[in-house]
């Protein structure tokens, strides 16, 4: 095998960490997309039950309670695969696809407050 042709970056165990990265990329990728279709649902169910006397305020703490809890849940599975990948390179990958992923999730809050304050203003004039 003549040296001179082999790649300088290529890594002993490409194909057992390239699968670990991939695994962890794509675990975190779709829990947060699980993740934002639960809070679309919980949106859904928001404006129907809009009629009832609901305190918007334990609702909207509520929201942001499961927010950081599946925020610490998407940094749970970083922390995980970060124990088995071997590369620098790999877990600074991971963190920064984690980073994006959370922010992600923090920005669904946002959506939140024209749907509360629809709420509030339908329960008001009821």
């Amino acid at each position: 095998m003549d040296m001179s042709t082999m790649d300088e970056t290529a890594k002993p165990s490409d194909t057992k960490s390239g699968a670990i990265l991939d695994n962890s990329l794509n675990s975190i990728a779709s829990f947060a997309a699980r993740s934002v279709e639960l809070f679309k649902k919980i949106a859904e169910m928001s404006l129907l039950k809009s009629t009832l006397e609901v305190d918007m305020k334990t609702q909207a703490d509520t929201i942001k309670f499961l927010n950081e809890v599946l925020c610490c849940e998407i940094d749970n599975i970083r922390e995980q695969f970060e124990t088995k990948t071997e590369y620098k390179e790999d877990r600074d990958l991971l963190f920064v696809e984690t980073s994006n992923a959370v922010s992600y999730l923090q920005e669904t809050l946002y959506f939140f407050v024209p749907i509360l304050k629809w709420i509030v203003v339908k329960t008001s004039n009821s």
